[in-house]
């Protein structure tokens, strides 16, 4: 199967939503940004993303109660937490990732769960 991996990145500080996007595509995902959670939750259903990142803190609904409401809707949707204030001790998310982090650990990080196109 060589399908493209659709990746919904929901961050409200720009400059890292576009880093983060910048290496998603460099990855060959496509990328769905979000600046918030509720846009986040109306964009779902339409773009039907594999992996959302998202800030742990955002404005409104956080990042928790986003992974929460997608583990709901859409359990086959990987989450991964990012913050810079340390891993949640409950969530309901796949993985998660500390802020500041530079473009390396995120490929990283996300190799394993996008699947490799070669293998």
């Amino acid at each position: 199967m060589n399908m493209t991996p659709t990746v919904m990145v929901v961050e409200d500080e720009p400059a890292i939503l576009r880093m983060v996007a910048r290496v998603l595509e460099s990855m060959g995902c496509d990328v769905v940004p979000a600046d918030d959670a509720e846009a986040a939750i109306h964009q779902l259903e339409e773009s039907h993303p594999d992996i959302v990142i998202t800030d742990v803190r955002l404005p409104g609904m956080s990042g928790l109660e986003l992974a929460e409401r997608i583990e709901a809707d859409a359990p086959d949707t990987t989450v991964v937490l990012m913050s810079a204030y340390g891993e949640p001790r409950e969530h309901h998310a796949d993985a998660f990732i500390a802020k500041p982090f530079d473009p390396d650990e995120l490929v990283e990080l996300l190799d394993p769960l996008l699947g490799s196109p070669d293998e």
